[in-house]
């Protein structure tokens, strides 16, 4: 009876072994393919992250490239940009200059104007005081003329009275004393005895002049030649 028991307790103690071992595999199992999973895992991650490496990479590139490109392109420009800002500060300059002579010419011109205009008023003015003692002198000379043939004519000198009357006919045709002049002309043949004459210079008088003081005396004298 005993040595079944004991039999029978040794199967017990090898079938529980027997679980235990199996137990330990399974979890050894399980441990195993958790771990092939998270390999699996990081190598696709890894792969990836290398993917997305590579096309960071090729983005660098791509604008490293283009940088290289533009700092090309700048390094071009920045000589032509210098030639051009030279040139457009030396037009300008030359632009600055010009304007400053223009300027100046103007100011030159202006003052030249203003020099003209007022030797020009001088000259008017002068010419003014010429013309203005011309006038005054052609006056006096009119009436120096009448003057003197009149003082003739007192003194009876009939014949030179004759020559300056006529002498003040001849300027004065719209003289003040132009129908006197003419009246006493013919007067003055009357006393040379030439009355054909003093006939003629007294109708001048009555025809030209029928509104002057003289015409009625004329009118007279005519009348008495008549006789």
């Amino acid at each position: 009876m005993m040595n079944k028991l004991t039999y029978i307790l040794f199967l017990s103690s090898l079938f529980m072994t027997s679980c235990l071992m199996t137990r330990s595999e399974m979890k050894d199992s399980e441990q195993k393919q958790v771990m092939q999973q998270q390999v699996v895992t990081l190598q696709r991650t890894n792969a990836d992250t290398n993917s997305r490496l590579a096309e960071i990479d090729e983005q660098l590139r791509a604008i490293s490239g283009r940088i290289d490109l533009i700092e090309n392109r700048m390094s071009k420009l920045n000589p032509e940009s210098e030639n051009k800002i030279k040139n457009l500060t030396e037009i300008q300059t030359g632009n600055n200059t010009k304007l400053s002579l223009f300027q100046e010419e103007l100011t030159k011109q202006e003052t030249s104007i203003q020099s003209l205009k007022s030797e020009m008023e001088a000259i008017k003015s002068a010419l003014s005081n010429i013309q203005a003692s011309k006038a005054q002198s052609s006056s006096t000379s009119k009436k120096n003329l009448y003057q003197e043939a009149d003082s003739l004519y007192k003194q009876g000198e009939w014949k030179k009275a004759i020559i300056e009357y006529q002498k003040y006919r001849d300027k004065n045709p719209k003289g003040k004393y132009f129908p006197e002049s003419t009246y006493k002309m013919a007067l003055s043949f009357q006393q040379l005895g030439m009355k054909e004459e003093a006939k003629a210079f007294f109708e001048e008088v009555v025809s030209k002049f029928p509104k002057s003081s003289q015409t009625q005396k004329a009118k007279q004298k005519l009348k008495a030649m008549k006789k």
